[in-house]
Formats: structure tokens, sequence, C-alpha cells
């Protein structure tokens, strides 16, 4: 019993670390919107973009999918953490694209993804 305890204990550390890693990206990610030209000519014809939209906050939105800014740290950051989590264990380009775009939209996310797992050394590995 004592070691499922810990087992659990070790989970949930590791869930907060990932919230908290979370949520430092996602304001990161909303000022980083803020700044980015390529978002504002969109925001700036949102009436001839049925798909885009801002919400209360003016957090910019692809439908539901959190658009990212053309910012390479914050990009990089957030395909890391995707392909190296505990819960992910270096997915696939194309899982690891389908897991993504349910959730953010940038303008050339597949072809990064694919970029990003081609570069991973670890799954290259695996590869051989």
């Amino acid at each position: 019993a004592l070691s499922r305890k810990s087992g659990m204990i070790a989970g949930i550390k590791v869930e907060e670390e990932i919230i908290r890693d979370l949520e430092r990206l996602d304001t990161e990610l909303y000022e980083a919107q803020k700044e980015d030209s390529e978002i504002w000519t969109i925001v700036e014809n949102l009436d001839k973009q049925v798909e885009f939209r801002l919400d209360d906050d003016n957090v910019f939105w692809q439908d539901t999918r959190l658009v990212i800014p053309n910012d390479a740290t914050l990009r990089e950051a957030l395909l890391t953490e995707a392909h190296s989590s505990p819960f992910s264990v270096h997915p696939g380009s194309t899982k690891m694209y389908h897991d993504l775009k349910h959730y953010f939209w940038w303008s050339g996310m597949k072809a990064d993804v694919a970029t990003f797992v081609a570069k991973c050394l670890i799954c290259q590995q695996v590869k051989i």
C-alpha cells in the first residue's frame, strides 16, 4: 500500500508541475499573440474570417483551437512539451500533429511537427 501511495504522490507532483508549465506557457502565448503581425492582419479582417475569433479576453482562436503566434521559442516549447511529456512518450509526427491540432492552430503546423520529430535523437535511435 505504501508503494502505491508514493506512486500516487509522485504522479500528483508531476501533474502539478505540468499544470504550472502549461499555465506559464499560456501566459507567454497570450502575450506573444498581441505582438504577432500575422495574427493582427487576420484580426483586422475578422468580418471576412468566419473561422477566427477573439474571445472576451482578446485571446485569438481558430474555431475552438488556440492560435499560436509566429514565435519560434513558444512553438518550440509547445512542441517539446507535446513530444517529451510523461504522458506522450515521443509520439510520431502523425500522432503528435493529430493530438496538437485538437487544441492549437498555426500556419505550417504539420510541417513544423514533422521537422521537430525528425530532429528528435531518441526517436531516430528507436527507428534503428
